[in-house]
């Protein structure tokens, strides 16, 4: 496994291009904005985008989504909690971000791997009604979107946000998930589950 982090739009979303070098095929992360940047980059690291999975659906992670979609023909993946904001034209930061354009419809399935790397999807609402992480087990890698930062944790005061539905989420994924685990998140540094147990004020240790 391969992983390719890109700061993308004015609020420095990362989008990940995760790929397996030697079959040529990938996924792509949360492509926020700048979808030539990617693009580009894409064909620098030689594979082909299979899916584009999105963690969640504020427009600051989906701006670029309709662009890639079309360039490599893939489908898209969203939890369908997050459907109605998807679809929705007040999904915007004015006068930062317009709302997203093109956007194709989600499929309903994800597959269960991309290029022989195994992963599953784990809901964790509370930032969004429809935030999920992404886990490849077998390579211990984790993309938590905005549900868990490095020493902090998502936002829930946008609307379908709750501060305790996220704070059930991390709990859930903090006893699923090892702790020696790499968390890649969908803004700033990439951290580990046992740094973020151990450290991130706004997570209570104890409970788990």
């Amino acid at each position: 496994m391969k992983i390719k982090s890109i700061q993308v739009g004015p609020l420095e979303v990362n989008c990940y291009l995760v790929f397996n070098e030697d079959q040529g095929d990938g996924l792509v992360i949360d492509p926020g904005d700048d979808s030539e940047i990617l693009i580009r980059t894409i064909s620098q690291c030689r594979f082909t985008p299979r899916l584009v999975f999105l963690t969640h659906a504020h427009i600051d992670h989906i701006s670029a989504v309709g662009e890639l979609s079309a360039e490599y023909n893939c489908p898209v993946w969203l939890h369908p909690g997050d459907l109605e904001l998807y679809n929705s034209p007040a999904n915007q930061l004015p006068p930062w971000l317009p709302p997203a354009e093109n956007l194709p419809d989600p499929i309903s399935e994800p597959p269960e791997s991309i290029a022989g790397m195994e992963f599953s999807i784990l809901h964790t609402p509370g930032h969004s009604p429809g935030s999920c992480c992404l886990h490849f087990a077998k390579e211990g890698q984790l993309f938590s979107g905005d549900t868990l930062f490095q020493g902090s944790v998502g936002r829930t005061d946008l609307p379908g946000g709750s501060q305790e539905t996220l704070t059930r989420s991390i709990q859930h994924l903090f006893s699923v998930v090892p702790i020696s685990t790499r968390v890649h998140c969908g803004h700033g540094p990439s951290t580990t589950v046992e740094a973020e147990k151990m450290h991130n004020p706004f997570v209570n240790s104890q409970t788990y």
